[in-house]
């Protein structure tokens, strides 16, 4: 028998009870939208990926985000803003992203002394042709463990499956892992 696996080191074996003290977060990422499911729960979710920020002193205020801040466009001195919207790269404006991801993290794994940071699933959807250079890999890895995440696991490819979520076993030769 492999002592890893009794032991548990490999955190994607850990034993169903330690489920409930830690999450998964598996996020679609496009320029207009971000979708995906929140494990263990099985909790599916979707939002455009966008700030409403007021400017004060020179330095932007969250006021909302996803379709709460699109409810306050147009209004005065309210600026909508997207961080994932560049005709070249999913990530057009760093800090941005990073704010919209961890208010999305936020909202979804609420932060809790017996909970553990969750792992986070990130699958771009758009703009890979060629592939993801190491600056974009690195800048997305990056970006998750700025939001909040205790691990990253970044995949182009197919849709994973939420067993292959809860297990951690990616499919052979349906995509690519990515490592920065």
């Amino acid at each position: 028998m492999d002592l890893r696996n009794l032991l548990c080191i490999d955190s994607w074996k850990r034993p169903p009870m330690f489920d409930h003290f830690s999450s998964t977060l598996y996020l679609k990422l496009s320029r207009q939208w971000i979708s995906g499911v929140a494990l263990p729960a099985g909790e599916v979710f979707g939002e455009p990926p966008l700030l409403a920020l007021r400017y004060e002193d020179g330095k932007p205020r969250v006021l909302a985000s996803g379709e709460a801040a699109q409810q306050l466009q147009g209004q005065e001195g309210v600026e909508i803003v997207n961080g994932f919207d560049h005709p070249r790269s999913l990530l057009a404006n760093f800090s941005f992203a990073e704010m919209t991801l961890k208010l999305l993290v936020g909202r979804l794994v609420p932060r809790s002394l017996l909970k553990a940071a969750p792992v986070l699933i990130l699958h771009p959807q758009e703009l890979l042709e060629g592939g993801l250079t190491q600056v974009e890999v690195r800048g997305l890895y990056e970006l998750c463990r700025g939001a909040g995440a205790r691990k990253v696991r970044l995949w182009t490819g197919r849709e994973l499956t939420q067993d292959e979520l809860r297990s951690g076993q990616f499919p052979a030769g349906a995509g690519t892992e990515w490592f920065p």
